[in-house]
Order: C-alpha cells, then structure tokens, then sequence
C-alpha cells in the first residue's frame, strides 16, 4: 500500500533526509507533480578577499576567515554589525563603541576595523551601521603584513555595497518595541527606513551609480536614553573598458544619542546591580558622532598578467560628548561617583594602498605575487575638559544639570603621524596537493606630539619588519589541511616613555595556526577547524616600585575555533560554531593583574543558526521561520581582580518568520524570547551594559 505524501509530509521528509522515500514516492505516483519552492540565499562564502588582497577559496588560505553575509545580515535584522557579534566565533563583545569587541581573547582598536581594506571609520561611538554592508569579514589572527599596525587576535573589513549594472531601487523600513517588565510593548519604539538605489547613468553601461539613504529614531528601555542616526551613501563607478575600472564615493554620517555609562555594581558583586533601566548621566547628555568620507578604488590589467590597484580613503571625524560620567561606587553609601566632563575629538585618516597582483612562472611551479606600498598619515586631536565631581543614589538617581565651574581642568593633546609601508607576498603552487605562502612587511611610523594646554612636545619614530608564512596541503579536492605563522607589531604610546625618558618599542605579536577546511556533500556545507596559540609582548605597563613605565606585559591566547554552514536542502540552512579562548596576562608585575583571564573574553561561546522556508506557496508567497540560539560563558570586566566584576554566562534565543511574494518581503522577529538578563561587557565597576531584554521587530523591504 502506498501514501501520498501530503506538502507538510513532503516538507518534513526533506527536513530529516528522507531523500530516498521522496525520490520513490515522485517515481512512482501519478498524482500531479508538486513543484517545491522555497529556494535560500545560501550564507555559503565560495571566495574571500581579506586574507590575501585577492578572492581566493578560503580552502586555499592557511588562516581563517569568517564571513557575515548580506543574507545573513537581512535574516537577523541586523541595523549595526554589533547585532551579528553573537553569531560569529571568537568574536566577544565589551561595551558599546565601535571598537568594543575582542578578537581571539585579544583586544581591538580602532585600527581593527578596516573598510574595504584601508583604517579609518565615520563614527566610533556606535557599531557600524550595516546600511551600506555588502558582507563583513573577519581575519583572525595578526594582519599586520597586508594591514600594518593591529592587535593581534584579527582583524574586520567591511567590504561596503557597489554599483551595480541591473537597475533597481530597494526599500526597507522596520519597527522595534520591547516587551520586558521595565519597557512594555508600545513603551519605547524604535524606527529605522533605508532606500537604496542603483543601476547604469549611461546606455552603455559605463556609468554605474548607488545611493543609500538611511535614517534611525530609536528609544531604548533605558530610562532617558534615546538616538537618532542619518546616512548618506553615494557611489560612482566607471568603466572605460573591460579591464579598467574605478570607483569613486562619499560617506556622510551624524550620529546623536544621549550618553550612557552603563550600570554600576556595589562591593563588585554582579547580584547588587540596579534595575536595568537605571541611567546614572543626566536627560541633556550626549555623545556626537560626525564623519565625512572620500575614498576611490582604480584597478586595471597592466599586462596580460599584472593587474594594479590603487586604494584611496580619507576620513574628516568629529565626536563630542558632555555627561556626567561614572566615576565610582561608594558601598557604604549606595551613591554613585559622577565627574561633568566635555570632550572635543577630531580625527583624520588619509590613507593611499598600491598593489600590483599576478603571476610568475619557475617552470611548471606557478607563483601568486602581490607587491604593495602603502602611506597614510593620521591626526589625533583630543581636547577633554573636566569639571567637579558630584554624586547619586545608586538605586534612583537624581538628573543632574548644573556645572561647577570651580574644579576645571584642560587636557589638549593633538597627535600626528606618518606611516610608510612596503609589503611582498608570494603563493606558490607546487602542485595540485601543495601550496605555500611568505610574506614580509616593513613599516615606519613617524610621531609628533604637542600637548597644547601646556607646550610640551615630543617627537618620536619606530619601525618593525613583520612576516608571514603557510602551507596547504590538499587532501582532497574538497579538503584542505593548514599552517601558518604570522607577526603584528603597534606602536607603543608617545605619550609614555621609559625611566631615562626613552620611547618604548612597538608591542609584537605572533600566532601559530593550524586546521582543516572541508567542503561536504557536493559544497552544500563547509566546515572549519583551527587551533590557534597567540602571543603578545612589548606591552607596556606601570611598575609601581620603580615609578617607571616598563615593557614588562605579556597576553597568550590559545584556542579552538569550529565553524559549520550546511544547506541540506535548497530550502533549509543551518548554520553553528564554537569557540573555546583561554586567554591570559602572563606577565604583569602587579600580582592582582598578572595569571588573570583577559578582560571580556570569554572561554566558551556557542551559536546555532536555522532557517527555514516551506517547499510550497502559501497566499502565494513562500514562508519561512528562523531560530537561533547563541551562548557565552561568564567574562570580566577588568584585568585587576581588585577592580573587575565577574559578568555571569548566558544564553538568549532569537526567533523569526517570514513572508515573500515576488519582489516583497515581510518580517517578524523576536529578539531575546525568555527575556532573559544578561550582560555584553563592561568596563570596572562602574560601566556594566545590560544585553537588550526581550524585543519585537516588524520590517517590510520591496524592490521597485
């Protein structure tokens, strides 16, 4: 006796791999042929940029690197990258800035986010926008040959949206509310619009053009705290010829929110913490965040072999804050520290990076060379006024808004420097099974620093050969084995200098890397394995017998780091990782700091990510849900046991549905469905940033 499988039974056959019963059941029925539907954007990645400046296939590379997609940007509702930190291994988050995030159990910096692979972003307040985000990738481990001064646990590059040939003009609008006990459903409402418009200016195609526009009004379940964010995106391309192209755009960025610290704890003792609403800085407030960007990409074909190209970003960022900052914690009293403070901070990033990429033949041994040569110059130029200290209740603070002009300090330092580069890399392809890498950089950085509230000025200069190397041995053609050696260097600060008044050498950093990299059943998964041991020294730190600044800091790291992406069906995706980090400071000569864990690194983190769509039409669209689930292990927020607090581990679960009809899709995510309270970093005992309660978030997007 035969069944016919109904489309739900068809569904769930697919979904367990009853491929074979499927394939019988169509073979011998004569019931009409059931056309299933659903088809996913895969978040599979068959190329990567980062590693090597070049696309290649990641099971060609000796390093890791991880890969955001546009897809999955769009499933998660993403508005800024920090939203997809839980969905990636290795990577933690701190706090609430841009750069707030650790790599590896290693801390980044500014330098760490690259876009399109040259420094400098538009705002640092908040997480980079993804209005604008084609796909993000991440290179674990030290950068520093293809991207000069970086700390050594990795590097992100956001590789931004380009003109496209085909015209169209997308929209996408959302709406979020909370749904917890301090913010009920319809209390704090957040919007966000994004229009994005491309396509040829000429018949011909040799013009291309991209605008994005995107503004945010959100409202969050913070008492007081609120932002309100405007983008503007416009891209040029042109075309001359088939081998030449360049590309020519703007970045203009405002950002505005009242200013937040955080939370703060009594007797460093997560369990003695406030409501989760509890705003310590006062309603007037505020952090500014104002960037202009000019960058421009040409590349062309110099010979039937050699290509070159020449990068170009300049960056013109303002940001200015005045709040009540969280200073300390009285336990006695219940009342917390807060000190009136105004910063001024104006940064330039100008940076131009030339390469030449092709190859090179030694008899039958073909050889991928990159040459490059990179300048950029950078200024630094920081005016910071503090006023007097005052306090609040820890429980129910009051909202502050007079200054005390009696205890006023100026600290104006503006810093500039000048960084030259030259950078080589050769893979070599032995054969079909071997393939090796090498790589050398030498850098040069040029400081000069003026202290203007007081004249002091200082001049100083360092530079640093790094290098880099690997091998790949192809098992299959499906799988490859690797490993690879490379070095970071960052220049120490000017502003810090040895007991004879010396400047110290850059800091270094090394990593051995090995793993394997798989495709599986026909590419429809790829799975990652890597085993990293990451050391940095020349860390400068304060010893405190001596009264001297020394380089006596050490950081290690060594992990596991395991990834896997799986489209079963054309269908259904899935999407998992997990990362064990134990990372330390080795070296300290301060007995409360040195063996201790590296502060909001965590040992353990976990993702699953599922999605699904129905293989049949319903009201003649296709229907999907979407689960994931993300864990963290407990964190520190501080290096100093005396001084952090222990941030406990948590898990939250997401949850979405979905439905598309032709050009037109409609959205329903649930963030953090248990509500549950948990913490993404912090900074002491005074700075501790809850993680969003639960929250509701309805988005349409269409193409015109």
């Amino acid at each position: 006796m035969k069944f016919a499988m109904n489309p739900v039974t068809h569904s769930l056959a697919l979904i367990l791999g009853l491929t074979s019963y499927v394939s019988a059941e169509e073979a011998t029925t004569e019931l009409e042929t059931m056309v299933v539907v659903g088809k996913q954007n895969s978040y599979l990645n068959s190329e990567v940029s980062t590693a090597t400046k070049s696309n290649v296939d990641p099971k060609d590379t000796p390093l890791t690197v991880n890969v955001i997609n546009q897809q999955f940007l769009q499933d998660i509702r993403a508005e800024s990258l920090s939203d997809a930190y839980g969905y990636t291994t290795g990577l933690s988050q701190s706090g609430t800035n841009a750069d707030s995030f650790s790599l590896r159990g290693i801390d980044t910096d500014l330098s760490n986010i690259q876009v399109n692979g040259l420094p400098g972003l538009a705002s640092r307040f908040g997480s980079p926008t993804t209005a604008n985000v084609e796909k993000v990738e991440i290179l674990k481990g030290p950068a520093s040959i293809m991207y000069g001064q970086v700390q050594p646990g990795g590097l992100m590059n956001i590789i931004t949206k380009k003109p496209q040939e085909e015209a169209a003009v997308r929209y996408d609008i959302s709406g979020n509310s909370y749904s917890t006990g301090v913010s009920e459903f319809g209390d704090d409402n957040s919007f966000t619009g994004t229009i994005d418009a491309t396509g040829p200016l000429t018949e011909d195609k040799k013009w291309l053009y991209r605008l994005i526009l995107s503004a945010e009004d959100t409202n969050s379940y913070r008492d007081d705290v609120d932002a309100q964010n405007y983008y503007l995106f416009p891209t040029l391309t042109y075309r001359p010829d088939t081998e030449t192209e360049v590309t020519f755009g703007l970045e203009f960025q405002s950002e505005k929110r009242v200013a937040d610290d955080g939370l703060a704890v009594l007797d460093h003792d997560i369990n003695q913490i406030a409501s989760i609403d509890t705003h310590y800085q006062s309603a007037d407030d505020y952090d500014k965040d104002q960037g202009i960007v000019g960058f421009a990409t040409y590349n062309t074909m110099v010979t039937d072999e050699f290509d070159i190209t020449v990068d170009w970003r300049s960056v013109w960022h303002e940001d200015s804050y005045t709040l009540y900052e969280s200073r300390d914690v009285d336990n006695d009293s219940d009342r917390v520290t807060l000190r009136d403070r105004h910063n001024l901070n104006k940064r330039q990033y100008h940076t131009v990076d030339v390469r030449t990429t092709g190859s090179l033949w030694t008899g039958d041994i073909e050889h991928q060379v990159l040459v490059g040569v990179n300048v950029g110059f950078e200024r630094k130029d920081f005016k910071r006024e503090t006023y007097a200290t005052t306090d609040v209740d820890f429980y129910d603070p009051e909202d502050l808004t007079e200054r005390d002009e009696e205890d006023y300090n100026l600290n104006h330092r503006v810093t500039d420097y000048m960084n030259y580069a030259a950078y080589l890399q050769d893979t070599i392809y032995l054969n079909e099974t071997w393939t090796v890498m090498g790589g050398v950089r030498y850098t040069r950085q040029d400081a000069d620093f003026e202290r203007v509230d007081t004249g002091a000025t200082a001049s100083s200069s360092s530079d640093a050969f790094v290098s880099q190397g690997g091998v790949v041995y192809h098992l299959t053609e499906a799988t490859s084995l690797y490993a690879s050696y490379g070095e970071s260097f960052n220049p120490n600060s000017i502003e810090k200098t040895d007991a004879n008044g010396d400047y110290f050498d850059p800091e270094r950093g090394r990593q051995y890397e090995v793993g394997t990299k798989t495709d599986l059943f026909n590419n429809k998964a790829n799975l990652s394995i890597a085993y990293f041991d990451i050391k940095k020294d020349n860390v400068v730190e304060e010893n405190e017998t001596a009264d001297a600044y020394e380089l006596l800091g050490v950081v290690k790291s060594t992990g596991v780091e395991v990834e896997l992406l799986i489209l079963p069906v054309e269908n259904w995706q899935v999407k998992l990782g997990y990362a064990y980090v134990d990372a330390r400071i080795t070296d300290n000569p301060d007995e409360n700091i040195e063996g201790n864990r590296t502060p909001g690194s965590a040992l353990h983190d976990a993702y699953v990510w599922t999605k699904y769509n129905f293989p049949y039409k319903i009201a003649d669209g296709i229907v999907g849900t979407t689960l994931g689930a993300n864990y963290e292990s407990s964190r520190y927020t501080d290096e100093d046991s005396t001084d952090r607090v222990k941030l406990p581990g948590y898990m939250t679960i997401d949850l979405g549905l979905h439905y598309e009809i032709n050009d037109y899709r409609a959205s329903l995510n649930v963030e953090n469905v248990f509500d549950e309270l948990y913490y993404t970093g912090g900074s002491g005992d005074t700075s501790i940033y809850a993680g969003d309660p639960r929250n509701i978030t309805f988005s349409l997007s269409g193409k015109f």
